[in-house]
Parts: C-alpha cells; structure tokens; sequence
C-alpha cells in the first residue's frame, strides 16, 4: 500500500531527477556554435575550403510559414561514383549541422529528401564530400516566419 510520505518520497525524486537532467539540456557545452566552428567539427575544413556548384540542386521554399516542419530535397549531377557523403547545415541554428548521409553506387544518383527544423532566416546548405577529398557546396535561402528551434 502507497502512503502519502512515500508518493512525497518518489515526487521529491523525480523531481531532483528532472532538474539534473534540465541542467544537462541547458548545459553551456551545447551552447550556440557557429557554422564555421561546424564545419571544421564535422568536414575538417572551413567554409573558404568549400567550392560552390550548380551541379548541386538544394530545392526548399523560398518562405516557410514555420521553421519547425520545412521540407528540402537535394540532388546532384555529380556521378555517384565520385560522391562519399551529404552534409547540410543550416547557418543560422543553435547547431548548424543537420545531417551526414553516406552515399554508395547502389544509391544510383545522389538524392536526398526530408524535413527540417529552422530557428531563423537562413541559407540551407548542401555539402558533397567527394571521394578525393574535395567538397563542393550548394545553397538555398529560406524565409522563417515563426522560428522553430526554440
């Protein structure tokens, strides 16, 4: 039988539970970081290293009505056999980086499509790491009317 001391017991820990875990989400480690300390996370290599593509196809709405569900796609031209993987960033999110997605012949063609979170007007980028090392990068701007990081 639950007596009224030991539901309080359980509450009170819960509770201490539930604010050392608030403590870790807004720890200062994941604090804001810039889209080029991102990129060197992740790619190894600043955004002036990164060469800018029309064989690089990054399709998103001009004007996003929420940040919190918005749609993109990517595609390439660049044959498959060349491409090692996919990053996107958004500049502007507490987190730039979004995704990494590793590409093989299998694949066919480079191609990738999901949804996203924005926290504020920014270019979406498109990043293809190539398999001799080199990136090529393309980029859309998207309007946020209501921000959806935060």
């Amino acid at each position: 039988m639950t007596t009224r001391r030991s539901f309080l017991k359980a509450a009170g820990i819960a509770a201490a539970g539930f604010m050392l875990g608030a403590g870790a989400i807004f720890n200062p480690a994941h604090a804001k970081i810039s889209l080029e300390e991102a990129l060197k996370k992740h790619l190894g290599v600043g955004l002036s290293a990164i060469k800018e593509s029309n064989e690089i196809k990054v399709k998103a709405p001009s004007i996003a009505e929420s940040g919190a569900n918005v749609p993109i796609q990517v595609s390439a031209s660049v044959p498959i056999e060349k491409v090692e993987a996919l990053y996107i960033f958004v500049d502007k999110n507490p987190n730039p980086y979004i995704a990494h997605v590793e590409f093989s012949p299998a694949n066919g063609e480079v191609f990738f499509a999901t949804r996203i979170k924005m926290g504020a007007t920014s270019p979406v980028r498109a990043i293809l790491k190539l398999k001799d090392g080199s990136y090529l990068m393309a980029y859309k701007e998207v309007k946020v009317t209501v921000g959806g990081c935060g």
